[in-house]
């Protein structure tokens, strides 16, 4: 499991030896333990998979992944126009923190509980993704 930087909760230890030799060689360290305690939240029934800031199958940030068609869940209405019945793409500005949900057939929003919950978790997954950034900048700056 990656080393622990200061001010990121380290996973539970059970948790890290059953979870975590899946992510021991990313090298964001607070994407790591977010995937390990995400994962191990998930199969407690602590947390919907739907609700990860983090996603397993891509071990990327959600907001980095969202587009790809493996996110498209039609039955539950994640990126999906149901009055279209088409597929939605997500876009996400990772410098002004913008999130879009927009259907590609008819140009709307979907207006569902999926769809603001994407919005939900693209906007906590890219501001933990560019405050660990920050914080990795400004170690790198203490350490010059």
């Amino acid at each position: 499991m990656p080393r622990r930087r200061r001010g990121h909760p380290s996973p539970a230890p059970a948790d890290a030896l059953r979870f975590g030799g899946r992510y021991e060689d990313l090298r964001d360290d607070r994407l790591a333990h977010t995937l390990v305690r995400e994962d191990a939240a998930v199969e407690r029934e602590e947390l919907s998979p739907h609700e990860r800031i983090s996603c397993h199958v891509h071990r990327r940030w959600a907001h980095e992944c969202i587009s790809s068609p493996a996110h498209v869940i039609a039955v539950t209405g994640h990126r999906w126009c149901r009055s279209c019945e088409a597929e939605a793409s997500v876009a996400v500005d990772e410098v002004s923190g913008a999130v879009s949900v927009v259907c590609t057939r008819c140009r709307t929003i979907p207006d569902t509980a999926a769809t603001r919950q994407i919005l939900r978790t693209c906007r906590a997954s890219l501001a933990v993704a560019l405050d660990g950034r920050r914080a990795c900048a400004a170690q790198q700056v203490r350490a010059a």
